[in-house]
């Protein structure tokens, strides 16, 4: 075709063909421009999956346990039927040698290990004069009168021929002496089925039949098939019927993971307004509680966290403003730019740097990124020298600074624990009425150090006791600006206890007003 559109153009045979490469190669430029060669090789080499849901596959797992167990039941089961029943026909054929096994015990050389059966015609007449009505033509036993042979059964009503007769017994039977020595018959195997020989009480010889391995009778083998067939049926039945009882337990038992999925969803969003209703005491059950207690923490620190957005803007607020007005008075001539202007705005200047300064510290506590370098050291000295520190502000303050202490060594960061003991007792300081007193008590027990902070009225609501620790929350008296601080004092002292292993807690005080105890564990000696 080439060479034909080669001649109605005028162009060669190679020209033709590297037209034809340009245009493939412009083809494939074409869709690389327009599929991203990422985007290619990625629908390429992805395949489709099937996304199975955990009913599913909880249901899966049990439909191939319950047809694993159902299947080696089964199998154990024809196993058993078709080893008892080949059981059940050699022992059939055993019983069925008491005719032989009586002729032989009453034999005259029975004692003499039946030497007169030792000629293989006479044995094998025997065999069918006892075991077979119809004894071979010529043999000795046939000039013998025979019994009469038993009525046949009576012929089947629905019309079917009678049953073919049992497999013939004799080539399976031999005779041995009492010491197992073969006498007649074919040389026995190890699993043959012996019967003993008793003349006058004393065994004589054994009967020995080699049992069969398989069903050989047709009726045996109809018989097996039709077990195995009702037992394939009613193992069919019974996987049906546990399948259908397994997809109903997979989908009660996994009922609330749809509401679970849903509610976590939901929580992803940003709702937590949300509550999901069990009755369940099982893991799911738990699952679900858990999530409920999720939304109700969750919607505590959303509300946490827009009230301290609230708080932070409110400290920041005040102090800005204040500043703000300074300065545009002075600016609009209103107030003259002297130190006492100036002092007044360096006041709020460090006011604001003192709250921010304590957000930073709060928020390194938070994170756990605050700098501690412990140390032994007294806690009573550490109490004492803190105390002589704010005797000139309590004196000012109107209140009586009293303490008790007696040593307990603690490891601790100095200046950190410095701290913690300057908020604690800057707070209750602040707060008090003038003509109170703040009490300062140190004992310890057989494992921690006991510190309590107690000062005299006002005190603290008892519903307040619990949020007195956090950030920005001062109670509803602490409102008040001209009781000053930050309130994030104890907030940052309860960070300070806790990474020191110790805790901090907030109670009402014996003297009327707050009690803050701090607990420190002490250090071994």
């Amino acid at each position: 075709m080439l060479l034909s559109v080669a001649g109605q153009s005028g162009m060669s045979h190679d020209d033709l063909l590297v037209r034809r490469n340009c245009a493939e190669n412009e083809d494939a430029h074409s869709q690389t421009r327009r599929y991203p060669a990422s985007y290619m090789k990625m629908h390429a080499l992805t395949p489709a999956r099937l996304r199975l849901r955990v009913v599913h596959k909880l249901f899966l797992l049990l439909a191939l346990a319950i047809a694993l167990a159902l299947g080696t039941l089964g199998g154990i089961t024809v196993l058993n039927l078709r080893s008892g029943f080949i059981a059940y026909v050699n022992t059939l054929d055993l019983a069925r040698l008491t005719p032989l096994a009586q002729i032989l015990d009453e034999r005259i050389d029975a004692t003499r290990d039946f030497a007169g059966l030792r000629d293989r015609p006479t044995w094998d007449a025997l065999l069918h004069e006892t075991l077979d009505p119809k004894p071979p033509g010529g043999s000795p036993a046939a000039q013998k009168p025979q019994p009469q042979p038993p009525l046949p059964p009576p012929a089947p009503a629905n019309g079917d021929t009678a049953p073919p007769p049992p497999l013939p017994l004799p080539p399976r039977i031999s005779l041995l002496d009492a010491q197992h020595r073969l006498v007649a018959g074919a040389r026995p195997v190890n699993t043959a089925l012996q019967r003993p020989l008793l003349h006058d009480g004393v065994v004589v010889g054994w009967l020995a039949l080699r049992p069969l391995t398989r069903p050989v009778d047709s009726r045996d083998t109809d018989f097996l098939s039709a077990q195995v067939r009702d037992m394939t049926l009613l193992a069919a039945l019974l996987i049906l019927l546990a399948l259908g009882v397994a997809w109903i337990f997979a989908r009660h038992l996994l009922a609330p993971l749809g509401d679970v999925e849903h509610a976590a969803e939901q929580l992803a969003n940003g709702s937590y307004r949300l509550h999901l209703d069990t009755s369940r005491r099982d893991e799911l059950g738990d699952l679900v509680r858990h999530i409920n207690r999720l939304s109700i923490a969750l919607q505590a620190h959303e509300a946490t966290r827009q009230r301290w957005i609230a708080d932070i803007s409110h400290e920041l607020r005040t102090p800005l403003s204040i500043a703000r007005g300074e300065i545009e008075a002075m600016q609009d001539g209103m107030r003259a730019t002297d130190a006492k202007g100036l002092q007044s705005l360096h006041e709020e200047v460090m006011r604001l740097d003192r709250l921010v300064d304590d957000l930073h510290q709060l928020s390194m506590a938070d994170l756990g990124t605050l700098s501690y370098r412990p140390q032994q050291l007294d806690m009573a000295a550490l109490l004492s020298a803190a105390c002589a520190r704010f005797e000139v502000a309590a004196h000012d303050a109107g209140l009586v600074l009293e303490q008790e202490l007696s040593s307990a060594w603690v490891s601790a960061d100095p200046d950190r624990m410095r701290q913690l003991i300057d908020n604690v007792l800057g707070n209750s300081l602040r707060y008090s009425d003038r003509g109170g007193r703040v009490r300062v008590d140190l004992t310890t027990t057989h494992e921690s150090a006991r510190i309590v902070f107690d000062d005299t009225p006002p005190g603290v609501a008892p519903d307040s006791l619990i949020r007195l620790f956090e950030p920005l929350y001062r109670g509803e008296v602490s409102r008040n600006r001209g009781h000053g601080g930050s309130g994030l004092g104890l907030a940052i002292a309860q960070r300070i206890a806790i990474a020191h292993g110790g805790e901090l807690r907030a109670q009402p005080s014996p003297l009327g007003g707050l009690r803050i105890e701090l607990t420190l564990p002490l250090v071994e000696s």
